[in-house]
């Protein structure tokens, strides 16, 4: 393994070199913890309170010369780098605005490169976003008088090419940091100087590799414990690496883009946690190691083309599960997936999503019917809402459980292993006599007692919605309204569940002030079977919400929640 290795200063860094960010590399994701941490310590530098700035270590990789000027991509290290030269362009925005040209001109050779042509070339660029050398080129360009015209937000807002972008945050933050620093030393224009000065001579360890190879090997090493990185990063420079032949890198670089890029920088991270769970969620359970390593044992000596074709195809599973559309050219899922895809979603269920992934894995490939796969989110929707609305049981309780089976599910025997799945997780449902207790608890009202709220509200309309569904063969209307059959007004425990029923707006507010026997009739023209069965079942009956409640926990414990 060839490579370099030696501590070096940034002047050395940004010295007529061109330093290239991948666009396979993570996005810039440094925040205002980060940027503060890193000008308090360079403060600390020209308050003497220590000597220089320690950055760590940056791995780079020896590229083909352009016009002159020696180029490097940078392999680890690149959220420094940029950071780096954000802050010393920053620097030199304010030299511009104070007019202090000389320095300015000294200070400009650390961020733009003059190369063989007399061409001005920023030293460090990147492939994911323009915004860093959009505003170099415009503090760099612009004259003193359009510079000092507009606020510092204003200003960089005009340049960066999206208002969510952390590189024009960083900006802002480093630009107003300096001239606090500024206003706090008397409008001493020394200060600038100190600042830059200090930047300059911040000491790093430079480790560069002759071939892409070593880099990666060596990017492993250095973050063999994952503590800087993200587990998908790591998992990405696994690929990069092992992927052969070494042709396919190019491609394998553009495909892991596309799924950063489709999933988003957040989701990927839960991505990569489901997905691990979904594939090798015993070994999970097993050990505690971090999702990179678990994948990258269950890997070895395998073919990373099939990793990383399973990865692709299981991220486009995935963004069906977290964005599911039912209509129009970008509809990926059906209307049974949309409504439960999207209570999931509502609702911050993910625990589920490693055992949605294999659902619909087999699906797709056809291993089983899709009769099965419906049945099966029916009853995970049925088992959610039995177990943590209405139990108010606490999911963690179900990690090892999820685990075992999101993996034994995809590997035989598929219907059987699904069918073992729904009898554990029912096993840890309460008994039937304490869900009925837990059920009595459910309720809600307009008025001040134990039902009041929208916690309640939102509890009572899922009830509501599974039992219509039932009933009425898998029918809802989502407009409807709670209507309390005798008035919540007139007695606290009128707001319990049984004296709930789910009603069309307008005929609710036909119901006002009615008695219960006059009601009847607006129940029998509603289209939800459960108002039109209240008013056939109580017609010539005493109305009773206590039993009614004890009926309705009953039915959904020995009805609904059979598979």
């Amino acid at each position: 393994m060839a490579f370099d290795a030696h501590e070096n200063k940034v002047r050395d860094l940004f010295n007529r070199k061109i330093y290239h960010i991948p666009r396979n590399q993570r996005r810039y994701v440094w925040n205002k913890d980060n940027w503060q941490e890193l000008f308090d310590d360079i403060v600390c530098v020209i308050n003497g309170q220590i000597s220089a700035h320690f950055l760590g270590s940056i791995v780079l990789k020896t590229d083909p010369e352009y016009n002159g000027l020696p180029c490097y991509s940078v392999i680890d290290g690149q959220q420094r780098t940029i950071t780096l030269t954000i802050l010393l362009s920053s620097i030199m925005y304010w030299m511009k605005r104070l007019k202090m040209d000389n320095d300015f001109n000294g200070t400009k050779p650390y961020v733009v490169a003059k190369d063989d042509k007399n061409n001005d070339i920023i030293m460090v660029n990147t492939e994911s976003t323009g915004s860093l050398e959009n505003i170099i080129t415009h503090i760099t360009n612009d004259t003193y008088e359009e510079i000092s015209k507009k606020s510092t937000t204003a200003f960089i807002n005009s340049w960066r090419i999206k208002q969510k972008d952390k590189i024009g945050d960083a900006y802002i933050f480093y630009i107003e940091s300096i001239e606090k620093l500024y206003q706090e030393h008397n409008k001493d224009s020394e200060v600038i100087l100190k600042l830059r000065n200090a930047v300059r001579d911040i000491t790093f360890v430079n480790i560069t590799a002759t071939s892409e190879e070593d880099s990666y090997t060596i990017f492993e090493i250095l973050n063999a414990r994952g503590m800087d990185l993200e587990d998908h990063e790591l998992l990405k420079n696994y690929i990069m690496r092992y992927i052969q032949p070494v042709a396919n890198r190019d491609s394998a670089k553009v495909r892991w883009n596309s799924i950063e890029n489709e999933l988003g920088y957040s989701n990927l991270k839960k991505f990569i946690r489901h997905y691990t769970t979904h594939r090798y969620g015993t070994h999970r359970s097993k050990q505690k190691s971090s999702d990179y390593k678990i994948i990258r044992e269950c890997n070895k000596a395998k073919d990373t083309e099939v990793l990383l074709n399973d990865i692709e195809k299981k991220a486009n599973y995935y963004k069906i599960i977290i964005s599911p559309i039912k209509s129009g050219e970008d509809r990926n899922c059906t209307e049974e997936e949309f409504r439960i895809f999207t209570f999931f979603k509502q609702k911050r269920q993910e625990q589920m999503r490693p055992v949605l992934l294999s659902l619909i894995s087999l699906k797709e490939q056809e291993l089983i019917q899709k009769e099965t796969y419906y049945k099966t989110l029916k009853f995970l929707y049925n088992f959610y809402i039995c177990y943590n609305i209405i139990g108010e049981e606490n999911s963690n309780r179900l990690s090892d459980t999820i685990n075992k089976y999101a993996e034994l599910i995809c590997n035989n025997n598929y219907e059987n292993r699904i069918d073992e799945f729904a009898d554990e997780l029912k096993k840890r449902l309460p008994s039937r006599e304490t869900f009925i207790n837990s059920f009595q608890t459910v309720g809600w009202s307009h008025h001040k007692n134990i039902y009041e709220g929208e916690k309640n509200k939102d509890r009572v309309q899922i009830i509501l919605e599974i039992l219509e569904r039932y009933k009425n063969n898998g029918n809802f209307c989502d407009n409807f309204t709670i209507e309390h059959i005798q008035p919540d007004s007139e007695d606290s425990s009128n707001g319990q569940i049984g004296n709930l029923i789910p009603l069309e707006e307008s005929i609710n507010i036909s119901c006002k002030n009615k008695s219960f026997n006059e009601k009847i009739e607006f129940y029998n023209r509603s289209s939800f079977v459960t108002a039109r069965n209240i008013a056939k079942y109580y017609k010539d009956r005493k109305f009773d919400a206590n039993q009614r409640t004890i009926h309705m926990a009953k039915e959904i414990y020995d009805n609904i929640l059979k598979f």
